[in-house]
């Protein structure tokens, strides 16, 4: 997950304007495809707002190819931005395919890209944790929730070999459904099939 390159992307401008620590929340809702829907909020003083507005926040366009330059090994789609001009404030909403991967023995693998990190788990389908990342002097502090999808369990927080917090996890495979539509058929093929038993019957070919 390089989600970290987002939310640097999304801090650098801010920075140029403003002084006082700026707190970010990042949302991140996992589906059984091991797909997020990534939802970031930020609220900005006065002048770290107008300069947002000038970089990125009356050019959608430049933000979302910034994005998808950083994040080249995702498929970002549904890019939404919301401005909130009388709270000074953003959301951006987006959608990104293959965040987490499947290791040699079927788990299923989340990356925090951020090492030491104080999880709290608010359920067992959902973890929160603060970072404030070095790069900024500390000016910025991200609230990064994880959402995971109901159909995983056996969910583990572990490190990859950098020393960075992962998460393992099992994810109940997708059998396709048969549904009504399936024994809809299943009884139009058996009423057919004595519809012509009867039929054969009654000449005489039975």
């Amino acid at each position: 997950m390089k989600l970290t390159i987002v939310c640097i992307l999304l801090c650098s401008t801010t920075l140029l304007f403003g002084q006082q620590v700026m707190k970010q929340k990042i949302e991140m809702d996992l589906d059984a495809q091991g797909s997020a829907s990534i939802t970031v909020s930020m609220t900005m003083d006065a002048s770290s707002w107008q300069g947002w507005l000038a970089t990125y926040g009356n050019n959608p366009a430049v933000f979302k190819r910034e994005m998808e330059r950083d994040m080249p090994a995702f498929f970002l789609d549904d890019f939404t931005l919301e401005k909130d001009e009388m709270e000074r404030s953003w959301t951006l909403k987006v959608k990104a395919y293959g965040v987490c991967k499947v290791d040699k023995r079927g788990n299923w693998i989340l990356e925090t890209d951020d090492k030491n990190i104080d999880l709290t788990e608010l359920n067992e389908k959902e973890y929160m944790y603060v970072t404030s990342p070095l790069e900024f002097g500390g000016q910025v502090q991200q609230s990064n929730f994880i959402r995971f999808p109901k159909e995983s369990s056996n969910i583990k927080i572990d490190k990859d070999a950098l020393g960075k917090t992962i998460f393992k996890f099992e994810m109940k495979k997708q059998e396709a459904g048969f549904g009504i539509p399936g024994w809809v058929g299943v009884g139009l093929i058996l009423i057919g099939s004595v519809l012509f038993f009867l039929a054969r019957k009654k000449t005489g070919t039975v």
